[in-house]
């Protein structure tokens, strides 16, 4: 691995499934793999990528989130170690997986509001608390810089994790979108954030937060 004068983690967004084609909310329980358009997704981010000289990927053990690293390693120049982290995995929604988003609103017509404010809690549905979810998430992260210093570090995850980094860091810079979309947050996004010491701290900081 090279000596790079920063730390830089790429958040690159699984490409679709056909669940997100259909507007279901997959959280950990649909495992879907890519479908047609997510491949194509990919094969096109892949042209971006290789321009970001990653040392290594990290991706969670979801299928959406494997598939797409195997794909984009596959197509690298030189392949680079590809790790797994559960932390990094998609919000669980319990039985709330595999609605639509109008079965959504229907059961929790407040559902767009909490997600927005990251207030939302699942636990009632035997999913995740924005806290719990907040709290593995970081940590991985926070790993992943310490283990990892100056260092490309492509991480693969999943809406609910960048939407929260987006959140707390709004920040964070989108250097790549997809296709075209009203979605905030795309299949196949990337989002570049280069790591700072206050950044560390600040990142610290949200594992003492609670909800």
């Amino acid at each position: 691995m090279a000596i790079r004068n920063d730390t830089t983690i790429y958040f690159i967004r699984h490409g679709e499934t056909i669940s997100n084609k259909q507007k279901i909310r997959q959280g950990i329980k649909i495992d879907d793999y890519l479908d047609t358009q997510g491949v194509l997704q990919i094969d096109n981010t892949v042209k971006i990528i290789q321009h970001l000289n990653l040392d290594i990927l990290f991706t969670s053990y979801l299928l959406r989130a494997e598939e797409t690293a195997a794909l984009i390693n596959r197509k690298l120049k030189e392949p680079v170690p590809v790790l797994h982290d559960f932390r990094l995995r998609e919000r669980d929604f319990g039985s709330l997986s595999g609605k639509s988003h109008e079965e959504w609103d229907k059961i929790l017509p407040n559902n767009r509001e909490m997600e927005a404010l990251q207030m939302y809690d699942y636990r009632p549905f035997g999913g995740e608390s924005v806290d719990e979810v907040r709290q593995r998430a970081i940590s991985a992260i926070l790993d992943i810089v310490e283990n990892y210093d100056h260092k490309n570090i492509g991480i693969i995850t999943h809406n609910g994790v960048i939407r929260l980094l987006l959140f707390h860091f709004p920040d964070i810079p989108r250097i790549y979108r997809a296709d075209n979309t009203d979605k905030d947050i795309a299949n196949a996004d990337i989002y570049e954030w280069i790591i700072s010491d206050g950044k560390i701290a600040n990142l610290k900081s949200l594992l003492k937060k609670t909800s």
